[in-house]
């Protein structure tokens, strides 16, 4: 989906603070996104797909990952912040994720940056990556902690076994989106 964005990332050991966040219509359907808007970028911290959720859902869930954190919700805004990014042609769409999680938490969604546009990694593939080949229980928790679905490509992560019913968001949306960035 997002082929060409060069996604940057924003380590962040501090809590985050302040959120603006929405619903947006996106390529697999309406998702939920939390950000900020700094310097002309898009910061991303939270993407999930909505699956029908109530918006209060998402921000009951975004204040029990960030306590103290301040929400404001706008989907308008949102929706054109998104649109502004992903949607109008900009010669350079250029995003940041903000990760937020433990040091190998980082190092794993990190590595699942550098898996490429159409292709899949196993779970042992992954623990390799981050060289730390006895960790795939570990890593593949982390794997299941993202919280930016499709920017960070948690979706291109199997069993070595090919078993894809582990996705939070269920098997046939991660069958659609693979199928997706293979056939491009």
């Amino acid at each position: 989906m997002f082929k060409n964005v060069v996604i940057n990332i924003e380590n962040t050991k501090k809590t985050i603070k302040n959120l603006d966040f929405g619903y947006v219509e996106a390529k697999y359907g309406q998702m939920v996104m939390g950000y900020n808007v700094k310097d002309d970028f898009l910061h991303i911290a939270y993407f999930h797909f909505a699956q029908g959720k109530p918006i209060e859902h998402f921000a009951a869930d975004m204040k029990k990952r960030w306590p103290g954190l301040v929400l404001k919700e706008d989907s308008e805004k949102a929706q054109r912040s998104f649109e502004t990014y992903f949607q109008k042609q900009k010669p350079k769409r250029e995003i940041y994720v903000i990760f937020t999680g433990t040091k190998f938490q980082v190092k794993v969604w990190s590595a699942l940056l550098k898996i490429p546009y159409g292709e899949e990694r196993t779970y042992n593939e992954v623990a390799a990556m981050i060289r730390m080949p006895k960790s795939v229980r570990a890593a593949s928790s982390a794997v299941g902690r993202n919280d930016i679905a499709l920017f960070v490509p948690c979706h291109r992560v199997k069993a070595k076994n090919n078993d894809m019913h582990k996705y939070r968001w269920g098997n046939e949306l991660k069958k659609k989106i693979l199928a997706d960035e293979k056939s491009k």
